[in-house]
């Protein structure tokens, strides 16, 4: 097992020694459809003079670029976090070594959001534009085409910061999303606009029990009534019949062997939301909100210390063994927060999923056969 490693780099320059040493604590939380951020914690004291030393570094300045990365065991740096500084929290009290600055970093969609605008765009499909956004703000697209547009010609006006149209595009496409991941080298994040994944794509299992155990807990909470039907009726401009559309949540692409309520044969009946865009398909949007409801699963947990060998994030798809269970299964990691101290790195976590395994689950030893195990644990800065 190797040691737990960690690097940052400050406006793209790898941070010092000294620099590294003033850190008590890096959080990073990432969560899917939201900004994902980072609070690097910084001890600060008052010297003889009466002066408050250690918050006024150059990198801590606000929109200095801050990246974070992490080397779980495995030998390889992954990025967690690289974006602008876009806060601070000072928590100042006259007990000795227990004031602390905060400084909050965001990742690069907070640059998407500062400049409000209303804006027509025409003969454009909505992956054009978020292709164009992402580019225009010099990210690397990852886009996902969106289906064919009812009326490829039509307008589309946006109102409001880049990112706002981006995650208003997502949301009226139903199964989009739109989010800044970091890139593999500092300050060349990557812009994506796509739909969840559903296969894994590479992460270790998670283990419950038995000798290769490398979670502490996983909680599944089944809500079996968001599965659903999803129906719509619909009068477009560019025609006048109304256009009716049905789907199933068991239509939709499935992470495992069955939906969770499988054995229910009359899933309720809801209908397609309004305020449905005439550029978007809506037996399209039908499908994309029925296959939503079928994520009926939640699940939250944590890792063991220094026992999961890779950094989970939003948006993979992980597959989860907890001994002789239908929820052992594939899953879609949703929220994530990396918790890096001066002697251990943590991960706790939340998925959801749609499907749960049939038969016999196969996901791993019974629990007789749980093991203890010890951990040497090693964590090294730079």
């Amino acid at each position: 097992m190797g040691a737990v490693e960690f690097k940052m780099f400050l406006d793209g320059a790898s941070a010092t020694i000294d620099q590294l040493d003033k850190i008590d604590e890096i959080v990073v939380d990432q969560a899917v459809d939201r900004a994902w951020e980072a609070r690097v914690k910084i001890p600060v004291s008052v010297n003889n003079d009466g002066k408050w030393e250690g918050e006024q570094e150059a990198w801590m300045k606000a929109f200095t670029r801050i990246r974070v990365e992490i080397n779980p065991g495995d030998g390889k740096f992954v990025p967690l976090i690289d974006g602008p500084v876009v806060g601070f929290d000072s928590a100042r009290t006259a007990l000795p070594s227990k004031s602390i600055v905060t400084v909050v970093v965001h990742d690069d969609s907070a640059l998407l959001n500062r400049e409000e605008k209303v804006e027509v765009q025409q003969n454009k499909t909505d992956s054009d534009l978020a292709r164009q956004i992402f580019s225009d703000a010099q990210l690397t697209p990852d886009v996902d085409s969106t289906p064919q547009q009812p009326d490829p010609k039509g307008a589309s006006v946006r109102r409001g910061t880049a990112m706002q149209y981006l995650r208003a595009l997502a949301r009226q496409n139903r199964d989009f999303h739109a989010y800044v991941l970091p890139g593999k080298t500092p300050s060349k994040s990557i812009g994506c606009f796509k739909k969840f994944a559903t296969e894994a794509d590479g992460l270790p299992d998670m283990i419950l029990l038995g000798p290769d155990r490398n979670i502490e807990a996983f909680n599944v909470n089944n809500k079996a009534q968001s599965p659903t039907k999803v129906e719509s009726a619909t009068v477009g401009i560019a025609h006048d019949k109304v256009q009716k559309s049905t789907a199933s949540y068991r239509d939709a692409t499935l992470m495992g062997d069955q939906p969770p309520d499988s054995s229910d044969p009359n899933p309720a009946t809801r209908l397609l939301p309004p305020g449905q865009s005439d550029r978007v398909d809506p037996g399209e949007a039908t499908k994309g909100a029925a296959a939503d409801s079928g994520f009926s699963l939640s699940a939250t947990g944590s890792t063991v210390p220094f026992g999961y060998q890779a950094a989970l994030s939003p948006y993979r798809v992980v597959l989860v063994k907890i001994s002789d269970s239908p929820y052992s299964a594939k899953y879609l990691i949703s929220q994530v927060t990396h918790t890096l101290t001066r002697s251990i790195y943590t991960q706790s976590f939340a998925m959801k999923g749609n499907a749960v395994t049939g038969g016999a689950a196969g996901g791993g030893p019974q629990p007789s056969a749980l093991l203890s195990a010890g951990f040497n644990i090693q964590l090294s800065i730079f």
